[in-house]
């Protein structure tokens, strides 16, 4: 469901209400609404949802309360439910660590409410812990200033101009386009956005732009054009996919690439796929894992292999 997480958050605040009255039994819903940083009607629905609220489905299992606008709160049964919600140290943990990590992406989110929250659930962990998650990475700051650049130009509705190395064609060239959205993928920040000379949305790492530059033309970035899932940010699903057989002392590289293990071949092998995307990417790909695995097919991308091998070995020669 699109609003479960609105949901939780606001299951989330009724039952925080039950340890704030027990702890503060004479004070009204406008004193409360202070102290909690909420307005009165907020805090009025809070408590209207604890009627619904429970350990199980009978009537008797749910949270009994009684409160009005002059006369405070009246806890009658709290089902045990009578503390505070806490974070564990493991999800303590794991939220500092994201939160750190989107620390690091200057650009992408609002890095002060970022640096908020981080220093709320540090001042909640103890020394230990603490000492073990808060390890925050420093970015490139070539790669910031990609990124900021990247906000800045979305946000203005500006084209921006690149200098980006593609690994697909191994070669470093600049690319003025039409910035359309920014989204992490596999711990990657990748920016989408429209080159009007190849008339399609093209997706560009942040890490490989060596220079952003926001200008002054206005950007056309064709959003409703824009065939983007999250789940699929790169359209690898419906692509092509190459059979490969790989070394059992390779299949690691399963956890790094899209690659399905098939069955065990006995002969030190195992039968795999992987997609193709781009052939130029895939078959230096190929090369580079050449003492991994070998391509069984299809006939298109084994020749185009052959041909960057043998251009390849020219380079040697000539």
């Amino acid at each position: 469901m699109a609003d479960a997480p609105q949901k939780l958050h606001a299951l989330v605040q009724s039952l925080n209400l039950i340890p704030y009255f027990r702890s503060h039994p004479k004070a009204t819903l406008m004193e409360a609404a202070q102290d909690l940083g909420m307005d009165v009607a907020e805090l009025n629905s809070a408590l209207n949802r604890l009627f619904c609220s429970g350990v199980g489905q009978r009537t008797e299992d749910l949270i009994d309360i009684s409160f009005g606008y002059r006369e405070g709160v009246t806890i009658v049964d709290d089902q045990g439910l009578n503390q505070a919600l806490r974070l564990t140290p493991t999800e303590a943990g794991a939220l500092l660590l994201t939160l750190e990590s989107l620390e690091s992406m200057p650009g992408l989110i609002d890095t002060a409410a970022v640096q908020s929250a981080a220093e709320k659930v540090r001042g909640i962990m103890d020394d230990k812990t603490r000492a073990i998650y808060d390890s925050i990475a420093q970015p490139e700051e070539a790669e910031s200033a990609a990124q900021v650049a990247a906000a800045r130009a979305i946000e203005t509705k500006r084209q921006l101009r690149l200098r980006y190395w593609s690994a697909s064609s191994n070669e470093e060239r600049t690319r003025t386009v039409h910035p359309a959205r920014i989204f992490i993928f596999d711990s990657q920040v990748y920016l989408v956005a429209r080159e009007e000379d190849k008339g399609e949305h093209r997706r560009f790492r942040m890490d490989r732009i060596r220079q952003a530059t926001v200008l002054d033309d206005e950007a056309q970035p064709h959003l409703r054009q824009l065939d983007f899932d999250p789940r699929d940010p790169f359209g690898l699903a419906d692509s092509d996919r190459a059979h490969i057989e790989l070394k059992k002392e390779a299949t690691w590289l399963a956890d790094d690439y899209d690659i399905r293990l098939g069955e065990d071949l006995g002969n030190g092998y195992v039968a795999a796929s992987m997609p193709i995307g781009s052939v130029e990417w895939f078959a230096r790909f190929a090369i580079g894992h050449a003492d991994r695995f070998r391509v069984i097919g299809p006939d298109s991308v084994k020749n185009a292999i052959a041909h960057a091998s043998e251009a390849g070995l020219r380079r040697y020669t000539d």
